[in-house]
Order: structure tokens, then C-alpha cells, then sequence
């Protein structure tokens, strides 16, 4: 009777750990499938994914709304698309991003209320939720107008890993 559990529970185990490395393929797979250009065109590259929705910058719209060295102000629209990881190819937003950039400083801020001028900074290291896709957006905004990396023109401390990181790595510029 003993053999028997034992058996059954090996099966179970084997049918279990398969079942999981299915799922983590599918998931795999599915993370890879946003389009790095919106319908192909290269004025709409892909700048953020996250959990299925795929947020691309409009580089046509880029506007610079202050030149004042050594800081700037840059505004860009950036298309929203959700459900982009399984196949859909249709806006559900096109909204007005501003950024304030101070050079000496170092430091980016992202308009909370486009035109009212409440700025948030955007922690180089910070978490999504504390800077996440708006300071992708902000750095290849800087980037495309300016042609020199912002935040990741450096390293950063990181305080939670405790180690020096770069924030954006080359691939991220090749593709603006």
C-alpha cells in the first residue's frame, strides 16, 4: 500500500512539475511578443511594456517647450496599447507627456497634470510605481531632441541593491 502512494505521488509530482514548466514557457513566450515598432514604423518605437500593455512614443510630436541651459522642458505624446503581448493593435490613448530636466542637477520630473506645471521627480533608480514608464518616456525624450543620454549618460547608487547600476543600456537608444 506504502509503494503505491509512493508511486502515485512521484506521477503526481512528475505531471505537476511538467505542468509548470509549460506555463513558464507560455509566459516566456508571451512577454516577447510586443511589436518594437507600432505597425511597424519606426516613429512609434516601443519604450514601455508592461503586464500586456505596450506604450510607444509618437517621435513626431516631440516638442521643446523651454530651452533655458541648463534646464529643459520637453513635451511628446505617447500611444497607449493594451492587450499589445496578445495581438491587438489598438489605441486606447494618445496622452501629452512633460518632462522637466535640470542638467546640472541631474534631476528629471514628469508633469502630473500636463500644462499646470506639478512636477514629480523621477528617482533614476526608483521603483515602476515611483518612476516606472514615465521616466522611460522622459529619457528617450531628452535623447531624441537633445542627442545625449540623461540618466543614462551615468551609474547610480542603489540603495536597495547596495551597488552601483546603470539605468539604461545601449539597446534602449538604438532602437529611438
Amino acid at each position: 500500500m506504502r509503494d503505491t502512494r509512493r508511486t502515485h505521488m512521484k506521477k503526481l509530482t512528475v505531471i505537476l512539475c511538467l505542468l509548470a514548466a509549460l506555463l513558464i514557457a507560455s509566459v516566456a513566450q508571451a512577454s516577447s511578443t510586443y511589436e518594437d515598432y507600432y505597425n511597424g514604423d519606426d516613429n512609434y518605437p516601443l519604450i514601455w511594456a508592461h503586464m500586456g500593455v505596450a506604450t510607444y512614443l509618437d517621435k513626431s510630436s516631440l516638442v521643446c517647450q523651454d530651452y533655458n541651459p541648463p534646464c529643459y522642458t520637453l513635451a511628446i505624446n505617447v500611444i497607449t496599447v493594451p492587450d499589445a503581448d496578445r495581438g491587438n493593435r489598438e489605441i486606447s490613448r494618445v496622452t501629452t507627456m512633460r518632462f522637466f530636466y535640470n542638467w546640472n542637477d541631474r534631476k528629471m520630473y514628469v508633469d502630473r497634470n500636463t500644462g499646470a506645471s506639478d512636477w514629480r521627480y523621477l528617482k533614476p533608480t526608483g521603483s515602476n510605481a515611483e518612476s516606472g514608464m514615465s521616466m522611460y518616456v522622459g529619457e528617450a525624450a531628452f535623447y531624441l531632441d537633445y542627442g545625449k543620454k540623461f540618466y543614462g549618460s551615468r551609474t547610480w547608487y542603489d540603495s536597495y541593491l547596495h551597488r552601483n547600476v546603470t539605468v539604461f543600456n545601449n539597446s534602449f537608444y538604438a532602437k529611438l
